[in-house]
């Protein structure tokens, strides 16, 4: 991709933001967070021209922000969490057959988001 095209950047990453789109919306929940019970508040909503998806996540213990995108440079779907104690990591993410999950290193836990009522 020319980095000078503006115009055709934005096309492209606004096109591949789509895989985002799931976040965009509010809901508040109860499930079960590392096998004890939880509840939390999502949000997402597109911004910066629809080329980012923010997404806020609260429940009782801790805030969680994402900022979803594509990268035009290397072609991936990316994310940067962002979370307590000033900690940032960023993760490529791959679409599966039921949703999205971020590439975590090993050690880390793996996070995968389910759409469509599984």
């Amino acid at each position: 991709m020319d980095a000078n095209d503006w115009e055709g950047r934005l096309t492209r990453t606004r096109a591949e933001a789509v895989a985002f789109a799931p976040f965009i919306g509010e809901w508040v929940g109860e499930g079960t967070a590392h096998g004890e019970a939880a509840a939390g508040e999502l949000s997402g909503a597109a911004i910066l021209d629809g080329s980012f998806v923010e997404v806020r996540e609260r429940s009782v213990d801790h805030e969680d922000r994402c900022l979803n995108r594509f990268d035009p440079e290397d072609g991936c779907l990316r994310v940067t969490h962002f979370f307590a104690g000033a900690s940032v990591r960023e993760y490529a993410v791959e679409r599966t057959d039921r949703g999205l999950i971020w590439v975590t290193p090993p050690l880390e836990p793996a996070v995968e988001w389910v759409f469509g009522g599984e």
